[in-house]
């Protein structure tokens, strides 16, 4: 085995090499000279009320996103690696691998310190993969380090403090930066829950477990799957869910992590309120993988910097009270019900979550996410897709109105429908992934989102128990969670060595009756159809059938 992996790695570092001796691949990567590569300003600026400049003297705090290397070569063996016809298929690199072949050199990396450190920054966060920089200073001292006018504006209903002028640093520097994070944000990550306003007929664990065929004999045990998100669950509730359902305590090394860098940051709490989230995914994770180990890793608040520094840490490692195994977080399966409008979001943001997710599918982890829960139209009444569903290194779950063969019993599957809140549509940034075709998925150049679908609709509803009562809720967060605890049974079953993105063989299985093919209802712009289509994917599933045939 260990020869096997040898050659894999040195085909893999053969490849880097080759790619790297390409002059035209070099030039396309350098960039404007004195310009970060990707825009750092959000497009919702333009229609922002300006209010004049911020306070010389404010506190600011800024993210510096650093460029891979090899980036092509990076591409073509993460498709490889999910690839089943590919020599490389999960033959996934380490984390050490990962960061002496693709992370920022030790050199760039420094150089970026040395730069914010020379404004009059104070550094907050350095990335163990070397991909991130955080740095706190003045007004005055970011204006100075990267030539930008800081204003208070008001973006909607909301005051937020952001630069008039893309953001320039000294051509050297500028040569290796994917951009400069925190000067032009407008928005957060939100939740993708919604509540109901009854109990009748809600579905529990058992219920799921019957309509879904989630009897396999497997249960995750030795897997580990993250949760990705804010706030901290109550014990509490867990424990008297556990009891309620007749399911096992959560395992040993079961866990909450907060990435800020207090330990009394906001998002690292539990909330009566703001838990909910939190307390759903958890315990429908567990629902369906028992004996999972379950690591809630929380931002220090919903902004796109802090969520930038919570998935790196899932993938690189860091945190409070992280506790991790010698090979780190390979193989891990990470859900995530936390999103945004991907057309809100400045470039800059996209390419660096989604170099990040790049590396976690190179180390085998797997990323489930929500669709999102406003249909076809994810922001501002246009057609637009939720980010992360909306990358490509992502698995995105959208939802269904799930109706039982006998509305008394619920002892097996009725039929679906495409639930109207379900979040699917196309890409704008993401080209469109080598997986991504059969199955009737329509032609294109773009990412298209969602990829499978569960249970969403909160009528009639997930129930659950949260700030000690129980509580009955939909949305696509309720159905991520519970697909990560499919994919832990399936890596259980093949061995525990990750899956990856599993994207090539779920579209492959396409007919195979590992679907429930959804043919009826819609989510705004976009109708459910045979085959893949852009309310449901390519449908619900059979957790029996996707286990065995897989």
């Amino acid at each position: 085995m260990l020869r096997r992996l040898t050659a894999a790695f040195a085909l893999h570092v053969l490849l880097l090499t080759l790619a790297l001796a390409v002059p035209g691949a070099a030039a396309e990567l350098r960039g404007p000279a004195g310009k970060p590569r990707a825009r750092s300003l959000s497009p919702r600026l333009a229609a922002a009320r300006d209010l004049g400049p911020a306070p010389s003297e404010a506190k600011t705090t800024v993210l510096v996103s650093l460029a891979l290397r090899g980036r092509a070569a990076l591409a073509r063996f993460v498709e490889d690696v999910q690839d089943p016809t590919s020599p490389r298929y999960h033959r996934f690199l380490t984390q050490k691998h990962f960061v002496a072949h693709h992370a920022p050199t030790v050199r760039q990396e420094q150089a970026v310190v040395a730069y914010l450190q020379q404004q009059g920054f104070r550094i907050t966060y350095r990335a163990r993969n070397r991909l991130l920089v955080g740095g706190e200073g003045t007004v005055a001292a970011t204006e100075q380090a990267f030539g930008v006018r800081l204003h208070d504006l008001v973006v909607g209903s909301e005051t937020t403090r952001a630069a008039l002028d893309e953001p320039s640093l000294p051509a050297d520097l500028a040569a290796h930066v994917v951009g400069v994070l925190g000067l032009g944000d407008a928005g957060g990550m939100k939740p993708h829950l919604r509540a109901s306003e009854t109990l009748d007929d809600a579905f529990g664990p058992p219920e799921l477990a019957r309509f879904y065929n989630n009897a396999t004999g497997y249960d995750g045990r030795g897997e580990t799957i993250a949760i990705v998100g804010l706030y901290a669950w109550n014990p509490a509730d867990v424990t008297f869910f556990n009891r309620r359902f007749g399911l096992p305590p959560l395992p040993a090394g079961s866990t909450q992590v907060c990435t800020g860098s207090s330990p009394r940051a906001s998002g690292c709490a539990n909330n009566a309120g703001l838990s909910a989230e939190v307390s759903l995914d958890v315990e429908y994770a567990h629902a369906t993988a028992p004996r999972a180990k379950i690591i809630n890793y929380m931002a220090a608040s919903p902004t796109y910097a802090d969520f930038a520094v919570l998935y790196n840490t899932v993938v690189a490692g860091g945190g409070r009270r992280a506790a991790r195994s010698l090979r780190g977080s390979t193989g891990w399966v990470v859900t995530t019900s936390w999103g945004t409008c991907e057309r809100t979001v400045p470039a800059a943001w996209l390419r660096t979550y989604d170099n990040i997710l790049a590396n976690a599918n190179a180390i085998g982890q797997t990323w489930v996410a929500a669709s999102g829960d406003y249909g076809s139209r994810d922001c501002d009444d246009l057609p637009s897709v939720d980010f992360p569903a909306s990358s490509p290194h992502v698995v995105a779950v959208g939802g269904t109105t799930p109706i039982c063969d006998d509305a008394a019993t619920c002892d097996r599957y009725g039929y679906e429908t495409a639930w109207s809140g379900s979040g699917g549509g196309s890409s704008t940034f993401f080209a469109r992934p080598a997986y991504q075709q059969g199955c009737g998925v329509p032609a294109g150049s773009r990412r298209l989102v969602p990829d499978v679908a569960l249970a969403s609709d909160p009528l009639p509803g997930i129930l659950f128990r949260h700030a000690g009562e129980w509580r009955v809720t939909g949305g696509t967060s309720a159905a991520a969670p519970q697909w990560a605890g499919f994919l832990a049974q399936l890596n259980q079953r093949r061995g525990g060595g990750g899956l990856g993105h599993p994207g090539a063989r779920l579209y492959a299985l396409c007919g195979s009756g590992v679907y429930h093919d959804i043919v009826e209802g819609g989510n705004g712009d976009y109708e459910a159809i045979p085959g893949y289509d852009l309310a449901t994917g390519l449908g619900s599933v059979s957790v029996r059938n996707l286990l065995s045939l897989y």
